[in-house]
C-alpha cells in the first residue's frame, strides 16, 4: 500500500510525498525512522490504470538508466549523501508517478540499513540489468560508487545511441517493404483479374508467365486470410521456441553468426559489450570469474554467451582466459581479440586492453552497419522493382501477342 504524507523534516521544512507500507502503522514506524513529523497521512488513492501498472514490472531503459546514473554520480561527487542525491532525483520525477515510487521505495530500504545495491535488488517497480547491480555491489564496498556510476552512465549512454542509430537507419528500408507489400498486394489483388477478364473474353491461349501470375492472383484473393492466419502463427511459434527452447534459440544464433555481414555484426557487437563491461568491473576489483560471468548476461548470442561462459569454468580450473577461448569448441571466436587477450594477460593490463578493444569494436560495427544499410536499400530497390516488373510484363506479353496477330 501508498501512504500519502505531509509534515516537517529534520532541518523545519515543510515536506509532502509518499510512502510504501503494509498498513498505516508501519507507515507511521517508517516516517519516524526519517525524523520526519508528519501532520497528515492518509493511504493514496490510485487511478484503475495506476493499480493496474503496479503488477507490471517493466524493464528500464538504458537511456533512462544512464540518466538516472550520470545525475546520482554528479551528486555524490558534489558530496551530497545519497539519500539527499536520491530525493533531488525524486523531485525531479514528479510528472511519472511509477519513477517517483521507485526512488521512494530504495530511500526507504536505505533508512531501513541496506546498500543502495541491496535497495535496488530489492524493489518491485523495474527490472535492472544484473551487472549493473553487482558492478555497484563491488563498487560501493570499494568506496568509488560515483566513479562507478559515471563509467556505468556512459557505456548505457553509448548503448542508447547504437540502439537508436539502428532503428533510424531501419526506418526508410521498412518503409520501402511496406510499400512494395501493398503495391504487390494491389496488383495481384486488384489489377490484375481486371485485366484477366479481358484476356480471358479473348479467347487466346495465354503465355506460361501470364498464367503464373493470374494462379498467383487468385490463390492470394482467395486465400490471404488463411496465409495471414499462418503467417502470425509462424512468428508467434517462432518467438515462442526461442523465449523457451535454449537448444532452438542456440541453433538459429548459430545460423546467425554464419551469415555474411549480419553474422560479423552480431559478433562484433557482443565482444565490444563484453569488452565494455569485463573493462569496468575489473577496474572495480571484481575478480576475472565474477566478471566474466557478469558480462556474459548482456551478451545478446547465446553461442558466444556460452563460449564465455565455458570459458570462465576453464578459468576457474586454472586456465588463462586467452587459452580458453582458443581451446573453445562452442564457436571460433575473432583470433585477433583472443591475442589481445593473451598481451593483456602477459603484461598484467587486461582491462586497459579490454577498454581499448571496445572502443575499436564499436568503431568497427559502425562502419559495418553503414555498408551493410548502404548495400541493403538499393538490394531492396532491385528485389521489388524485380517483382512488380515480373507482374507488369506478365500482363502486357498477351497484348503483344494480339498486336502480333
Amino acid at each position: 500500500m501508498e501512504f500519502f504524507y505531509k509534515g516537517i523534516s529534520t532541518d523545519g521544512n515543510t515536506i509532502k510525498g509518499s510512502i510504501e507500507a503494509a498498513n498505516l502503522d508501519e507507515a507511521k514506524k517508517k516516517l519516524k525512522a526519517q525524523n520526519i513529523l508528519f501532520s497528515e497521512l492518509s493511504e493514496r488513492s490510485q487511478g484503475l490504470l495506476e493499480t493496474l501498472s503496479l503488477f507490471r514490472r517493466d524493464t528500464l531503459s538504458s537511456g533512462a538508466l544512464s540518466q538516472l546514473s550520470r545525475d546520482l554520480a554528479v551528486y555524490l561527487n558534489a558530496g551530497v549523501p545519497l539519500v539527499r542525491s536520491l530525493t533531488l532525483l525524486r523531485h525531479q520525477s514528479r510528472s511519472d508517478s511509477r519513477m517517483e515510487r521507485f526512488y521512494d521505495t530504495l530511500i526507504e530500504h536505505i533508512h531501513e540499513g541496506k546498500s543502495f545495491a541491496q535497495a535496488l535488488d530489492m524493489q518491485e517497480f523495474y527490472t535492472l540489468p544484473v551487472f549493473y547491480v553487482g558492478t555497484l555491489k563491488i563498487s560501493e564496498d570499494r568506496g568509488i560508487l560515483a566513479q562507478v556510476l559515471n563509467e556505468l552512465s556512459h557505456y548505457l549512454n553509448i548503448q542508447e545511441k547504437i540502439k537508436k542509430q539502428l532503428s533510424q537507419a531501419m526506418v526508410y528500408p521498412s518503409f520501402i517493404i511496406i510499400v512494395a507489400v501493398l503495391m504487390i498486394s494491389f496488383m495481384l489483388t486488384v489489377v490484375v483479374p481486371k485485366i484477366t477478364s479481358v484476356f480471358e473474353s479473348t479467347g487466346q491461349p495465354l503465355p506460361m508467365l501470364t498464367q503464373w501470375v493470374i494462379s498467383s492472383a487468385h490463390f492470394f484473393a482467395q486465400y490471404w486470410i488463411v496465409l495471414f492466419a499462418g503467417l502470425l502463427a509462424a512468428i508467434s511459434f517462432f518467438v515462442f521456441k526461442m523465449a523457451t527452447d535454449s537448444r532452438f534459440k542456440r541453433l538459429i544464433h548459430g545460423i546467425v553468426l554464419k551469415l555474411p555481414i549480419v553474422g560479423k555484426m552480431v559478433e562484433t557487437a557482443d565482444l565490444a559489450r563484453f569488452c565494455t563491461i569485463s573493462s569496468l568491473l575489473i577496474r572495480s576489483g571484481v575478480p576475472v570469474v565474477n566478471t566474466m560471468k557478469l558480462s556474459s548476461i548482456t551478451l545478446s548470442s547465446a553461442v558466444i554467451k556460452e563460449l564465455f561462459e565455458q570459458a570462465s569454468t576453464k578459468v576457474v580450473e586454472g586456465s588463462s582466459l586467452s587459452n580458453a577461448l582458443r581451446q573453445s569448441d562452442v564457436y571460433s571466436i575473432d583470433a585477433s581479440f583472443v591475442e589481445a587477450v593473451a598481451i593483456g594477460e602477459e603484461t598484467s593490463e587486461v582491462s586497459t586492453m579490454l577498454e581499448h578493444l571496445s572502443t575499436l569494436y564499436i568503431d568497427t560495427n559502425k562502419d559495418r552497419i553503414s555498408i551493410f544499410l548502404a548495400v541493403l536499400e538499393p538490394a531492396l530497390m532491385l528485389l521489388i522493382g524485380g517483382m512488380i516488373g515480373v507482374i507488369v510484363t506478365a500482363m502486357l506479353l498477351p497484348i503483344f501477342s494480339l498486336n502480333l496477330e
